[in-house]
């Protein structure tokens, strides 16, 4: 059995744009081609096919330990040729106490792969063993223990304990890295040791040094990005520990048996796979004898490494790499700790600073002029040295900024995107060239929109830092060199400092200024809204169509008649009124002839009520009657007259218009509150209208009890939405044709020993009792969070996700900046969110809803109205609203195609879509049938268990990872169903 040699071979694939332990290593660079430093970046030095002269490697099959390739040096150090031990037992070459003693190790889960094994082989030598496993086989790396200088391990282990103590105690990055420097030169001897760190665009700064007085200093030379290539960095993530003995050596090649398959063996982890000859010149240039390189790690990505150089030839044995490894664990760690400490302590500052801003600007006449003067300076919020910020049309700025033609052009700039977003940037000269001359005041920005559209912003600025960079020679220093079979591509010889002027650049914003800038900018709108309520808190207290007070007024009066009950006795009641089919008239009369009926209304009742009591309007079509100190039974007999009164008819412009009520009445318990009266008079409203209508219905003890289950229902929600128990599922949503789009995000609460919960009785429990507002969120963040994996995973695709609101979600004033903050959060586009908006919350309250569905529209994301088709809406809404989509409702789709009259409504309302420039989606498609009849009255999307349930998100990411998963089969999934 003859030894073939290992060369690498060439392979294919790009170069990657991280250093990725999972990446491709990059094309092998072919002999002919004219290239630069960079060109090294294609090496394969992973496959190098040999290993350095100190020891020998040899490769076994785990299951028997036979020998299938080794290095050609055996006979220096086995006395043996290596042809005679390919296809043999390891016990030939090692004997076989060693080789039992590596079976044990490998058969052990206790035993760590760093973990040296001494070996008396049968030539009488000692050799330290290392192995690592590399698919089914057995890496083995045997090196001589006659290590010149070594210590011993009681030594060794008081040097590393020493080592440890003193990293842990450092109390800055700094000091850490100082002390490394000196703890890794003192146990190691070698003459320098330097602490070397990546900047963000990957070039490198050694911050930390430790020497023999007599050499030159390193300390502070940034080095180019082109020194390390990539390859190499990916080497570094793999192995940790490098040591380059001896920088003259000769490699000893690889040999492998005639018939192995296998290929160029993956020296990644091997500690004596030989170098690239590059490298090995670059440091022959740098005057190096003997390396040691040890990465220091932050979570998974290069920090930086411990390289320590030697002048001449310098080998250590497996124990001292062993602790040298397990120091720069402890450095990692401690390294994270210490950045982390610092960042949590600069974070916490910003964020007192913002407290006390916002603090100041609550209340104040002119929030502008409150956040420029006063301490804490706003510049603070963001270790800015300017300022300017437009807040409400007034602008102010602070500090050192530039003239105001060129803050205009910059938000010119921004204002052009497609939807405004923030901008952050230390280099704005080069982003923006009509920026370049105002380098001085604004090299760097911090812009953030504190409204939609950029009504409101902030411009944090700092100014040109012009500093010098030394280099251990030029950075620039790139000239193309000719690569020739013999002499292959030559480093650079030249390491003298180099001093670059850098200009331009702004000192780097930092996450937590950033982070303290959004968040200042997040609690810019409730400050407006603060502002306008107060300028409004009078119209707040009344409706502005019928003249009557309106819901708050009504909770004020009637916390003061409980009171007064509980001190004095007597009745408190509510009476409810809500219009039957209002919106029949509205829809057949017009807008102008239901705000008559809605005044007339308002005036029937307060001619019908006391002088004493409290009529208000609700909002839509919706009143009140507060009654307090009446007679038993009064309140019902008032209900009566009211039903009786509203049988009349309304004169509107000439017509005669009916509009019956239903009526709820509910009486004041003991200890009740305002919500609560409010909540039984409607419960019992509620009764009435399921009774028929155009009749009253007092609160009972049968309509408490169904109080008291979702009063059980809420406890369990309050729980469910603390302790994370709710979940989402996904419906997928596609086109005619079964294009998967995107998504409805639907949400599900599964309750111990009652199963699943349906929507439809835990949303109204949790509007009525102040959890929607905390419900909306967790849905929000769960669906977008899972939306961006989604995204990111899929990025061929555009995927989106639909998300439902009721009324009062619409109308929650931190809706739109908790929604904002989170697609900036996960980098969402805005676009990819659709908000389904039920008919009915169109009336809730008219004004609020349009201003509310206008600011929702400028962030950019989608809206639709939900169960469209129903009758409970204006279709002139559709005309007036910021709306994209209407989901036609089930309850048409399931009549087709044999029911002429849904037929006739389906092809209606996707006509009107279509006229008015709107997606028609069609929900509740279970059959081939209904999508092909969709399909043919022009529907542009579908929804329904024909194209899928809901689902996990698991299920989600199987449906994506499908094998077309672009086109569902319709006919395939409706046999699931």
């Amino acid at each position: 059995m003859t030894g073939q040699p290992m060369t690498g071979q060439p392979m294919t694939g790009q170069p990657g744009q991280q250093f990725d332990p999972g990446a491709d290593v990059v094309d092998f660079l072919a002999p002919s081609a004219f290239v630069d430093a960079t060109t090294c970046d294609r090496e394969p030095i992973h496959l190098s096919g040999a290993i350095q002269p100190h020891g020998l490697l040899l490769v076994v099959d785990e299951a028997d330990l036979v020998v299938r390739q080794l290095s050609g040096n055996t006979l220096v150090h086995l006395g043996v040729e290596p042809g005679s031990l390919l296809g043999r037992p390891l016990a030939i070459a090692l004997g076989s106490e060693p080789v039992e003693r590596l079976r044990a190790a490998l058969s052990s889960q206790r035993t760590a792969t760093a973990d040296p094994l001494t070996c008396h082989l049968p030539t009488g030598a000692s050799y330290e063993l290392t192995w690592h496993r590399l698919d089914t086989r057995v890496v083995v790396e045997l090196e001589p223990t006659d290590v010149a200088g070594a210590v011993s391990m009681s030594v060794l282990f008081a040097d590393v304990n020493h080592a440890m103590r003193v990293l842990q105690e450092a109390d800055s990055v700094q000091q850490l890295c100082d002390r490394a420097a000196t703890e890794i030169r003192r146990i190691t001897g070698y003459d320098r040791v330097m602490v070397y760190r990546f900047h963000p665009d990957e070039h490198g700064e050694v911050v930390a040094e430790d020497r023999e007085p007599a050499m030159e200093p390193f300390l502070g030379l940034h080095y180019p990005a082109s020194d390390i290539p990539r390859q190499a960095m990916k080497l570094y993530l793999l192995n940790h520990l490098r040591v380059i003995a001896d920088v003259d050596y000769t490699p000893v090649p690889l040999l492998a048996e005639a018939l192995d398959s296998q290929g160029p063996l993956d020296l990644s982890r091997a500690g004596l796979r030989s170098v690239s000859p590059f490298h090995l010149t670059y440091l022959h240039n740098m005057g190096v004898g003997g390396t040691l390189t040890i990465s220091l790690m932050s979570g998974t990505k290069l920090w930086g490494m411990l390289a320590c150089h030697h002048r001449g030839p310098r080998r250590i044995d497996a124990q001292m790499r062993a602790a040298c490894r397990m120091l720069g664990q402890v450095f990692s760690l401690q390294v994270g700790v210490q950045e982390g400490r610092e960042r949590a302590s600069y974070r916490a500052r910003l964020a007192e600073v913002q407290a006390e801003v916002v603090a100041r600007m609550t209340g104040a006449d002119s929030l502008a002029v409150a956040l420029v003067q006063g301490e804490p300076s706003a510049l603070l919020l963001a270790g800015a040295e300017g300022l300017v910020a437009r807040i409400d049309g007034q602008v102010v700025t602070t500090g050192v900024v530039p003239p105001p033609q060129a803050v205009e052009a910059l938000l010119t700039r921004l204002c052009a995107q497609e939807l405004p977003a923030a901008l952050v940037c230390d280099e704005l000269g080069a982003l923006y060239a009509e920026l370049k001359p105002f380098a001085e005041q604004a090299s760097g920005v911090l812009a953030l929109p504190l409204s939609a559209a950029y009504e409101d912003f902030a411009l944090w600025f700092r100014g040109e830092l012009i500093h010098q960079v030394s280099w251990a020679g030029d950075p620039d220093e790139q000239a193309k060199h000719a690569v020739s079979a013999t002499t292959g591509l030559n480093p650079r010889a030249s390491f003298a400092s180099w001093v670059q002027e850098v200009r331009g650049h702004s000192r780097p914003w930092l996450d937590a200024e950033i982070d303290t800038g959004q968040a200042f900018a997040a609690a810019i709108p409730e400050l407006l809204l603060a502002r306008t309520r107060d300028r409004f808190a009078q119209l707040a207290l009344q409706d502005p169509l019928t003249g009557l007070p309106n819901r708050d007024l009504l909770l004020d009066r009637g916390a003061a008649a409980l009171s007064r009950q509980r001190q004095r006795g007597g009745i408190v009641a509510l009476l409810v009124i809500d219009l039957d089919r209002f919106q029949i008239i509205n829809d057949g009369h017009g807008r102008a002839a239901g705000d008559q009926i809605l005044r007339q209304a308002g005036q029937r009742l307060s001619a019908l009520s006391r002088s004493t009591d409290t009529v208000v309007r609700l909002g839509g079509d919706r009143f009140g009657v507060l009654c307090e100190g009446i007679a038993a039974g009064e309140a019902e007999q008032l209900a009566d007259q009211i039903v009786q009164s509203f049988r009349a008819a309304f004169a509107c412009d000439g017509e005669q218009i009916y509009a019956t009520v239903s009526i709820g009445v509910s009486v004041a318990q003991e200890a009740a509150t305002p919500v609560e009266l409010l909540r039984d008079a409607d419960t019992a409203m509620h009764r009435a209208k399921r009774g028929g209508r155009d009749s009253s219905a007092l609160f009972t003890h049968e309509m408490r009890a169904v109080k008291m289950r979702r009063s059980d229902i809420e406890g369990s929600l309050r729980a469910a939405l603390h302790g994370q128990h709710l979940r989402l599922d996904y419906q997928p949503i596609c086109t005619v044709r079964g294009a998967l789009t995107g998504f409805e995000a639907l949400v599900r609460w599964p309750l111990a020993g009652r199963g699943m919960v349906p929507p439809l009785d835990f949303l109204p429990v949790a509007e009525a009792s102040g959890l929607l507002a905390e419900l909306t969120d967790l849905v929000l963040g769960k669906a977008i969070a899972q939306l961006a994996v989604w995204r990111r995973q899929h990025p061929g695709r555009d995927l989106t996700l639909a998300v439902n609101l009721t009324a009062s979600q619409l109308l929650d004033a931190d809706l739109e900046g908790g929604l904002t903050s989170r697609l900036l959060r996960y980098q969402v586009p805005a676009r990819a969110l659709c908000l389904e908006i039920p008919e009915p919350a169109l009336l809730v309250d008219d004004l609020l809803v349009q201003e509310r569905m206008q600011r929702l529209h400028a962030t950019g994301v989608r809206l639709a109205v939900d169960n469209f088709g129903t009758g409970s809406s204006s279709l002139s809404h559709l005309a007036k609203l910021p709306i994209q989509e209407i989901k036609i409702d089930r309850s048409f789709i399931a009549g087709l195609p044999s029911r002429q009259g849904d037929v006739t409504v389906v092809a209606s309302l996707v006509g009107l879509a279509q006229r008015l420039g709107l997606t028609a989606v069609a929900v509740g498609v279970e059959s081939s049938d209904q999508l092909a009849a969709v399909g043919r009255l022009g529907c542009e999307r579908v929804q329904g268990y024909l194209l899928g349930r809901p689902m996990a998100a698991g299920d989600i990411d199987r449906l994506l990872e499908a094998a077309v998963p672009q086109q569902m089969d319709p006919v395939l999934d409706s046999r699931r169903t």
